[in-house]
């Protein structure tokens, strides 16, 4: 409860089960991980509040996934990942790339702007995700369904990006 979770809310029992398998030690070194990639205490704390499961991530899943969304699509800073946790536990292959992917070419083609999306807002269900930044400009890029489902790279696309 000291940490802003209280019994009543929905994440109590989440929270609780990550506190029981994590030791003290184990907390500082997460803690100190992500301060590492540009978290606050206070940010480690609310993405705690909000989804307490991300702690239990390995450093290394953690750090390719930070990487690729923070250095190499340059979408959002380290602290905006913390106010969506949950993105964090989903695949890098099958999910994050895909949807960085797409917004980066809708940025790079000024088809969209930093304020219209959040990671949160990219990182919803396909359907949605498809809808709202795919099929919406698929007009002036017909290839953002094929960046989508993974046969198409940003390198072929000739926006400067290789191959990795």
């Amino acid at each position: 409860m000291s940490m802003g979770i209280y019994p009543s809310s929905a994440t109590f029992m989440k929270a609780l089960c990550v506190i029981c398998l994590t030791d003290a030690s184990k907390w500082e070194q997460k803690m100190n991980f992500y301060k590492q990639c540009g978290w606050s205490e206070e940010d480690f704390l609310v993405a705690f509040r909000k989804n307490p499961f991300f702690v239990l991530l390995t450093e290394k899943n953690i750090s390719k996934k930070m990487d690729f969304i923070v250095n190499k699509m340059a979408l959002f800073q380290p602290a905006d990942l913390g106010y969506y946790p949950t993105g964090l536990t989903y695949s890098l292959e099958n999910w994050i790339i895909p949807r960085c992917s797409v917004i980066r070419v809708l940025l790079l083609k000024g088809l969209i702007t930093r304020g219209e999306f959040s990671f949160s807002s990219s990182m919803v269900y396909r359907e949605y995700f498809v809808d709202r930044f795919v099929v919406q400009h698929q007009e002036e890029v017909p290839e953002l369904l094929s960046i989508f489902e993974g046969k198409m790279s940003l390198a072929e696309l000739g926006l400067g990006f290789e191959e990795s």
